[in-house]
């Protein structure tokens, strides 16, 4: 009889965007305080949620088999996978707990690109930008107009406050941001949290030309 084959990176984002992460968008419903962040470990399939407000060592996060958690009722909200860390877990980001992300890199188009992909799993949420690199003509969900203020961004709504604002390669350098290098590994703050990935998702040229003409209104 063969081992059971080893789990992967790759298995472990399938099944969140098949059904994990709407499961953990009930553990965030049903959380006392927002959560910001999960980890889901590849190899043991634990779960471990971050609050947005940090209690102090040891007390302020909460860890739970994946098995365990919610089944899904609704959709994904406003969660998406950032990549790989460095101790081999996923990382997800619920940008509802964060209102105003920066991403800084060579071309951060690409990861954001692979973000707006996973917003859209979710009905609810309306995907807005001023850039050309990240427009698609697809209805009314993901749209492309001026925003004021200036600079390359993206706006995420669901219908609940606040709505989250990404800046792409902004001139100040806030508390919570993103910076990805050109081997794709990236360094995610988030207040006084810190997370090393030594991958993060992004969508290339070609496969978002791909994308864009099967999601285009004809």
């Amino acid at each position: 009889m063969s081992a059971p084959a080893e789990v992967t990176a790759a298995d472990t984002v399938r099944w969140l965007h098949d059904e994990g992460l709407a499961r953990l968008a009930g553990v965030g419903a049903d959380a006392p305080s927002p959560i910001v962040a999960y980890t889901v470990e590849v190899a043991t399939g634990t779960v471990t949620a971050f609050p947005a407000d940090v209690l102090g060592p040891g007390t302020d996060v909460v860890s739970l088999p994946a098995d365990d958690l919610p089944i899904p009722d609704g959709g994904a909200k406003r969660l998406v996978v950032v990549g790989v860390t460095a101790t081999d877990a996923v990382l997800v980001l619920d940008l509802a707990a964060v209102p105003n992300l920066g991403v800084f890199a060579a071309r951060p188009e690409l990861v954001i690109r692979a973000w707006i992909m996973q917003l859209l799993l979710d009905a609810d949420v309306v995907v807005t930008t001023n850039s050309d690199a990240l427009a698609v003509d697809a209805g009314t969900r993901l749209r492309h107009t001026f925003i004021p203020g200036g600079g390359t961004l993206v706006t995420v709504d669901d219908k609940q406050p606040p709505v989250t604002t990404l800046s792409l390669n902004p001139a100040t350098e806030g508390p919570d941001r993103l910076e990805v290098a050109t081997d794709r590994s990236a360094e995610l703050y988030l207040g006084t949290r810190f997370w090393q990935l030594h991958s993060v998702l992004g969508i290339d040229d070609l496969t978002w030309a791909d994308l864009v003409a099967r999601l285009e209104t004809p």
